[in-house]
């Protein structure tokens, strides 16, 4: 009997401490249970390696999700807004076209639309989702300058995709492609300079705007945006002429039931002087909108 009531005692004793533990771990606060994290990532497009860097959001998840979109040649990278959006809740995913700042394979434009739905496939896939708690049916993208036109691209492209915003976009097939000769030798000149892209020139740039500039011209797609929510923030800088975003716009708030917004940042291509407010107008337009 003694035996039984110290076995007794003993079970008892271990079960109270036993739940004591669970209760201590469920009063953990969240960001010592899931706190945030990053990870280096491959993804691979059409047989080459694209190298990622992934930003994981605090809590538990699944977590709406952001592929943000370098331009051309990427300089910017927008990673201060990667870490912001990131501190609200979301799952930032940044990574280089092919022929892009080592990525493999050669660049251009065309390539580089693939790209983003090569990307946006591999979040979708389930055991991704799971391993970098994705929310499939909350992804959005980012883009800035021919990041801008990966964005709106993307998004025809990807019907799932949820939401878009556009840091003073490109429409490539305008944009690159222009009648006045000056500005076509300006861009040429520029795309010889840009050794960080493999396989490109400004030969070769001026032969895929020539092929492919009805396939560039995101005017032409506009009525695929629907109903989904998407955010130009233009610059008015003297790189992307503001006539351009604005023509784009229009093209989309003609869609019945668009949900296009939109917010002038008067600033340089960078925003180099409003990054808290180009932040802060993200975050207000993705909360209210795509989570």
């Amino acid at each position: 009997m003694v035996i039984f009531m110290h076995y007794r005692y003993f079970v008892v004793s271990l079960i109270y401490i036993i739940s004591l533990g669970i209760h201590a771990k469920l009063q953990q606060p969240q960001a010592e249970l899931y706190p945030k994290t990053s990870a280096e990532v491959t993804v691979l497009s059409h047989g080459k390696r694209l190298p990622a860097i992934y930003y994981g959001a605090q809590g538990e998840g699944p977590h709406p999700t952001i592929i943000l979109l370098h331009g051309y040649p990427g300089n910017e990278k927008n990673l201060d807004i990667a870490q912001g959006m990131r501190d609200a809740g979301w799952n930032v995913v940044f990574f280089h076209y092919r022929g892009a700042w080592g990525a493999e394979g050669n660049f251009s434009f065309a390539g580089s639309e693939q790209d983003v739905t090569a990307v946006t496939q591999f979040l979708q896939q389930p055991d991704n989702a799971k391993k970098f708690k994705i929310n499939i049916k909350k992804i959005s993208y980012i883009g800035h300058s021919m990041g801008g036109h990966m964005a709106v691209a993307g998004m025809f492209d990807n019907p799932d995709v949820t939401c878009g915003v556009v840091y003073d976009g490109a429409n490539i097939g305008v944009t690159f492609k222009s009648d006045d000769s000056k500005t076509q030798d300006l861009w040429a000149t520029y795309a010889d300079s840009l050794f960080m892209l493999r396989g490109w020139s400004g030969a070769v740039s001026s032969r895929e705007l020539t092929e492919k500039s009805e396939q560039l011209n995101l005017i032409s797609r506009a009525h695929e945006i629907a109903d989904r929510p998407i955010l130009f923030i233009p610059a008015d800088s003297d790189v992307i002429p503001i006539a351009e975003i604005n023509a784009l716009v229009d093209a989309m708030r003609n869609v019945k039931g668009n949900r296009v917004s939109y917010t002038l940042i008067k600033d340089d291509h960078s925003f180099n002087n409003n990054r808290l407010k180009l932040l802060e107008v993200t975050k207000e337009f993705l909360n209210d909108n795509c989570r």
